[in-house]
């Protein structure tokens, strides 16, 4: 009798066990198209980063933006530049720092955050937009989706609903 009763709560526990599991809430981050298709889907870790860079289309250096998803929302971490001219950074805000590095301005925190943003892609001649994926490598954006606009978005979803992480492009 008794192990009946512990086999009974034991299934009983396993069975809490996965269904707590399957409605898990996972973070899941996107990048669509102004199609509506999307390129990019993926569950992510808290504090999963990624970074834009492009060339300035004035200065003619690179100046890098770097995300990170934290609490389910998209917050600018870091903005890296190399000169402070022509449109770019030169005033640290209320909540950020800046820090100069060898070859780098660089300013921290700000607590800029969106549950999505759009992001305008360049071309060859103006912008050279990349994207670093942390764990999945870089897109070539100013190659692959010249002129477009997309949205990168976060948005929460149940494990037991994650079937696969979609992933178009091709990684250069």
């Amino acid at each position: 009798m008794y192990r009946k009763i512990l086999f009974s709560l034991f299934s009983l526990f396993l069975l809490s066990l996965g269904i707590a599991l399957a409605a898990w809430p996972v973070t899941m981050v996107s990048i669509s198209l102004d199609s509506g298709e999307t390129v990019f889907s993926a569950p992510v870790p808290e504090g999963w980063a990624f970074t834009s860079r492009i060339v300035h289309s004035l200065e003619k250096t690179p100046v890098e933006d770097e995300y990170r998803v934290v609490s389910g929302q998209i917050w600018q971490w870091e903005e890296r530049f190399q000169s402070n001219n022509a449109g770019l950074p030169t005033e640290v805000p209320s909540n950020g720092r800046f820090v100069s590095s060898p070859g780098w301005f660089i300013i921290r925190g700000g607590g800029n955050r969106w549950d999505s943003l759009y992001y305008r892609v360049g071309n060859g001649n103006l912008g050279k937009n990349v994207l670093a994926l942390d764990g999945f490598g870089k897109i070539q954006l100013y190659e692959k989706y010249p002129g477009q606009r997309l949205l990168i978005g976060t948005f929460s979803k149940p494990l037991g609903q994650i079937t696969r992480v979609l992933y178009k492009p091709d990684l250069r």
